[in-house]
């Protein structure tokens, strides 16, 4: 390994000899001083190979946070999560503001069971502090052999303390795209992009049949790959752009434009979002409401309007670089804006009023009776969910409903 240091001091001084005017090659001399120095005179060994990791990995993690440098092992794992079975909590996690935050837990697992939240700061792993560390060193930390526990001090919006919660690892199957009927609404959640969502989709689009509207539920998805999100907006978009990405030169711009099947459904969409949408799912939320294909119904979104591409280094390692921002169809950047819905709904329970008297035209005295009361009483009863006891707990996708219904009524009055 005597021999790598010397080839870098070689490589530095020849470089540094024919641009002797370069501030960057005398910089890269001192790194491989530095380098050298540390080798020679810190307290403890310290490899090489190391070392040469450590320092890519602070140079790329410094341009910004979805920016890493990944060894051969941390690229297998990143291979692996894009399956949708992987070892470890279940959420995605990103630095902001040198802050290790939740982008968003994965449903049915780990950490979305024990109520980890989108925007929740984890200041602390197993009791050390995330302060100073890089992404990849707290994902690893994170991650663990099923069945062992990582205990997580979290810092929440609207708590005075910080919240500590334990939570046992488990190999993650995450299961793309869930879907269920409410009377004659479809509802489809996508809970990440990740390889065959689109087909995963368009199979529960069959399985339902004819539906009068649907819901697609892209709260707390924190995104995945962008061909699956453009994937997605193509089962529903006809013509047009769906997203545009823009690097740093003029000729590194790629339009991705939708495609007509003839078979895109026309029924009324609603989509929902939450702080947790982010990045493939923003990619989707933006292109529908652009095209004035669904409304936007929650709360803003994460805004991560950044394109990152993986580019192998040949030893195995990889490097994830961010190298280009996205847009909408008209042409809008969202990045640390977010898509603002057209709707906003915040999640709320429904407590229903106790108390007092409703007097109706049934409890007068001697009112006329209705011979039709029991008749009509079975047809308003019959094969109708009770909306509001079912979804009690989910104030968003009961407005998203009742308005799909609603859309559904006027068009139906204005047919007749």
């Amino acid at each position: 390994m005597k021999r790598v240091v010397a080839l870098v001091i070689f490589v530095v001084f020849m470089s540094f000899s024919s641009y002797a005017q370069s501030n960057k090659y005398e910089k890269l001399k001192i790194f491989a001083k530095v380098m050298a120095i540390i080798e020679h005179d810190y307290v403890d060994n310290v490899s090489e190979v190391k070392l040469i990791n450590d320092a890519i990995k602070g140079m790329v993690s410094s341009l910004d946070p979805h920016s890493s440098y990944m060894t051969k092992d941390e690229y297998k794992e990143l291979k692996i999560m894009t399956t949708g079975k992987f070892g470890g909590l279940g959420m995605v996690v990103t630095m902001k503001n040198g802050m290790l935050t939740v982008v968003a837990p994965i449903e049915d697992t780990p950490a979305y069971k024990a109520g980890i939240k989108a925007k929740d700061i984890i200041i602390k792993i197993n009791g050390e502090s995330t302060l100073g560390m890089t992404l990849d060193q707290a994902v690893k930390k994170l991650r663990g052999k099923p069945g062992t526990k990582v205990t997580l001090t979290i810092l929440r919006e609207g708590e005075s303390k910080p919240i500590v919660v334990t939570i046992t690892r488990a190999i993650i199957h995450v299961k793309s795209v869930k879907y269920k009927k409410y009377g004659n609404v479809g509802y489809v959640k996508i809970t990440q992009f990740q390889d065959g969502t689109t087909k995963e989709l368009k199979k529960a689009l069959d399985k339902m049949g004819k539906i009068d509207g649907l819901v697609l539920d892209l709260r707390n998805d924190p995104g995945g790959l962008l061909r699956e999100a453009v994937g997605v907006c193509d089962l529903f978009i006809k013509k047009g752009v769906i997203v545009s990405i823009r690097g740093r030169r003029k000729k590194d711009v790629q339009y991705f434009y939708a495609h007509n099947d003839g078979d895109e459904p026309s029924y009324p969409m609603v989509v929902l979002i939450n702080a947790g949408t982010a990045s493939a799912a923003e990619i989707v939320s933006g292109c529908l409401k652009d095209h004035k294909r669904a409304i936007i119904m929650g709360v803003r979104s994460f805004g991560k309007g950044s394109v990152q591409s993986i580019i192998p280094l040949g030893d195995g390692s990889a490097l994830r670089l961010t190298t280009a921002r996205y847009y909408t169809p008209s042409g809008v950047s969202i990045q640390a804006i977010g898509i603002t819905p057209d709707i906003v709904v915040h999640q709320a329970k429904i407590i229903p009023e106790s108390g007092g008297v409703n007097i109706r035209e049934s409890n007068l005295l001697h009112h006329l009776n209705n011979p039709e009361l029991k008749k009509l009483l079975n047809k308003n009863n019959s094969n109708k969910p009770n909306l509001q006891k079912e979804l009690k707990d989910d104030y968003q996708l009961l407005r998203a409903i009742e308005l799909i219904k609603a859309e559904d009524i006027i068009c139906s009055r204005k047919q007749g």
